[in-house]
């Protein structure tokens, strides 16, 4: 993916596509942890249990996975604009069938839609800032997408469980099927691939790159490469156990320990996302300021990651309210610096012309790390059982155990990053 010229750097359109790109980002974030405050209504509607409802959380996660390199490939071949759409209409429709599903098989059919339409929006708007922005501004409009991304996290805990209250959780999902669908038709109306070239009457000037010739040459040396295994592990492990908690337990497992209502406990929750909302640009900034090694942040980041889920284990019934508002938001804030500062690593270390190739290779482990964890923690949970729920204490005590495990793991793996290319090795 060539950068785009300094002129078409300047260029006002950038905005409108940032924008909208924006708009649209916020509900791959929102989809991605919608279920945690809606377990109870999902469980009274389909007479169901935590594994089932696990299983069907995570298709979201291995759909979404699947596809990153499918739409790498085609934000190449048709444009970035058109593929954000294009999913974005397939998203929107699985919202419509999540909120009519009368069975968990068809809210895990509508599951897996929406993890296939808001997957066609990340990597392609990878490709689409790198051709609107500088190098030195990619990773700041990076960061400013997380933090809107995540943005919609904030808005899938509290505020969505007050809607579920109130309007109930079904008509809740058809109306984020049709604003996800009005998002769509605007990415199609007014937004364009890539600035104009010197010659705005070319009739080429918002034609997409054409593939390398080198495509099947760099796939090849990217997943030759020891420094993408390690990434890419660290990325499964790190992003799956966070999102597996935010996304799918917190809410419940802080009503079971600290006895409180869904409202209080979506609130805590709801501390994790604004902690990465912070973290997210303030890692991003961090290191290019003082000139800190990335790969050291990244340790650092991974450890203190590793000594939160440690505190949940052996002090989970000690801490209440504030002790777990604090902790939820430390979590929030490694969480988001851990994204920011893996992806520039990722940036400073592939060549610019494979870029987009690796984010799209690279990216499907996160999302097979959520897929794993969710349906691993569920299983836990579900063998422990309790009195009248499927929830317990030593059901999560142990669940989370195994997430623990998994960021010793990931805080192992980052000391073995090197600066060294992506493919180079």
């Amino acid at each position: 993916m060539p950068p785009a010229t300094p002129a078409n750097n300047r260029d006002p359109h950038r905005w409108v596509v940032f924008s909208v790109i924006c708009l649209i980002y916020f509900f791959v974030y929102f989809h991605r942890v919608s279920t945690s405050v809606i377990v109870s209504d999902l469980l009274e509607a389909f007479k169901t249990n935590a594994t089932a409802l696990g299983f069907m959380s995570s298709m979201y996660f291995y759909i979404y996975a699947l596809d990153q390199p499918i739409v790498g490939y085609l934000a190449d071949r048709i444009g970035p604009r058109r593929v954000i759409a294009y999913w974005s209409m397939t998203a929107a429709l699985g919202c419509f069938i999540f909120g009519l599903a009368p069975s968990i098989g068809w809210a895990t059919l509508g599951r897996a839609l929406i993890g296939f339409g808001v997957g066609g929006v990340y990597v392609p708007t990878v490709k689409s800032l790198s051709q609107w922005f500088s190098e030195k501004e990619f990773a700041t409009m990076v960061g400013l997408l997380m933090s809107v991304g995540n943005f919609g996290a904030v808005v899938a805990t509290t505020p969505l469980a007050w809607a579920a209250s109130n309007w109930g959780w079904r008509p809740t999902f058809f109306f984020i099927g049709g604003v996800t669908m009005a998002m769509a038709i605007l990415m199609l109306a007014i937004t364009h691939d890539r600035p104009p070239s010197k010659h705005p009457d070319s009739p080429h000037d918002n034609a997409p790159d054409t593939p390398s010739p080198g495509l099947a040459g760099n796939t090849v040396a990217i997943i030759a490469s020891t420094q993408f295994w390690l990434v890419a592990a660290i990325f499964f492990g790190i992003y799956g156990t966070a999102v597996a908690l935010q996304g799918l337990w917190a809410t419940p497992f802080i009503m079971v320990v600290l006895d409180v209502e869904r409202i209080l406990a979506s609130k805590l929750n709801m501390l994790i996302p604004i902690g990465v909302i912070i973290g997210a640009p303030f890692f991003g900034w961090l290191p290019n300021r003082f000139d800190l090694n990335k790969a050291h942040t990244l340790s650092f980041i991974t450890a203190v990651y590793t000594l939160c889920w440690l505190a949940i284990i052996l002090v989970f019934d000690r801490l209440g309210v504030v002790g777990y508002a604090t902790l939820f938001f430390m979590m929030g804030v490694v969480i988001g610096g851990f994204i920011s500062t893996i992806w520039g690593i990722i940036r400073e270390t592939t060549p610019t012309e494979r870029l987009g190739l690796t984010a799209g290779i690279l990216n499907p482990a996160p999302f097979l790390g959520v897929a794993a964890f969710q349906v691993l923690t569920g299983t836990i949970i579900d063998k422990a059982g309790g009195a009248g729920e499927p929830y317990s204490l030593s059901g999560f005590k142990s669940a989370f155990s195994v997430c623990l495990a998994g960021a010793c793991v990931c805080l192992v793996l980052s000391f073995l990053i090197k600066a060294r290319t992506i493919g180079g090795d």
